[in-house]
């Protein structure tokens, strides 16, 4: 088995050299570079053996600088977030999509929704979300769906204006540095992909207090670029289908499952 390289975006232009032979897999920078390649190193040694192709794994710079790099060219297929999948399909960006990722819960139940959490330290005097106003608040990124789009709408559900009633606002970029940032008290409340917090030793789940949980939201959408050969995406598409890890761990991969793309549409509508 092949060990997977992790290119950063200074390589794009190796990567551009031997496209054609290999297939390039970006993903978006929601976990640190060690844990995006623990993720997924059993999808791609499974696709690498069954593609006998190698797989190059790329992570973006940002959410969307992954959309830069597949209108490039630079990637073959990607894992798009929710919401960065909805807006490609919005600006009618050319791509195939796949498949939806059924990530196993806390419970070992393989699912293709997860929810947005947003929460503070227990020990906090913020009890409701109607108290975060004027206090200091974590997103991730911008462009995330749990950590930023999510969060914004619950706030609003909530009477609060994201954009007037908050105090000092942070983004963190990576959901475990929000739990880091609201464990050591450097913010007063943030929001995060409950993964994270079902990944949590339970004595830090216990110094965690739950304000608010989202809606169902699909899983990340794996993509095909258009330039990939047609007979290609249809194997890759199977391939993906019929993928069932052997890991049972809580936010691992589990398999894969096909989802209305309208699900995904209406995230849109979110701001």
């Amino acid at each position: 088995m092949k060990i997977k390289r992790l290119l950063s975006t200074l390589l794009l232009l190796c990567i551009s050299l031997f496209a054609n032979e290999k297939i390039v897999f970006g993903v978006n920078p929601y976990k640190s570079l060690t844990e995006l390649h623990m993720i997924h190193a059993e999808l791609i040694a499974y696709l690498e053996k069954e593609l006998d192709k190698e797989i190059v794994f790329v992570v973006s710079k940002d959410y969307n600088h992954l959309l830069t790099l597949i209108e490039e060219g630079h990637i073959d297929i990607a894992s798009l977030s929710p919401k960065l999948f909805a807006t490609s399909r919005q600006k009618g960006m050319q791509t195939h999509y796949l498949a939806t990722f059924k990530i196993n819960d806390d419970q070992e139940h393989a699912r293709c929704t997860y929810h947005s959490l947003i929460v503070t330290h227990k020990e906090s005097s913020i009890q409701t979300m109607s108290d975060l106003k004027h206090r200091s608040f974590g997103f991730t990124d911008t462009q995330s769906t749990s950590g930023y789009f999510y969060p914004r709408l619950l706030m609003r559900q909530n009477g609060i204006d994201p954009q007037k009633d908050l105090g000092k606002v942070y983004m963190l970029k990576k959901h475990s540095k929000i739990i880091e940032a609201i464990l050591e008290k450097s913010i007063d409340a943030g929001a995060f992909y409950e993964g994270t917090y079902m990944t949590l030793a339970k004595e830090k789940q216990e110094k965690i207090r739950i304000l608010a949980t989202s809606e169902e939201i699909p899983y990340d959408a794996m993509v095909a670029s258009k330039r990939l050969d047609k007979a290609l995406v249809s194997k890759i598409h199977d391939l993906l289908l019929k993928f069932h890890s052997t890991q049972s761990k809580p936010s691992s991969i589990a398999g894969f499952g096909e989802k209305p793309l309208f699900l995904y549409d209406k995230l849109n509508q979110l701001e």
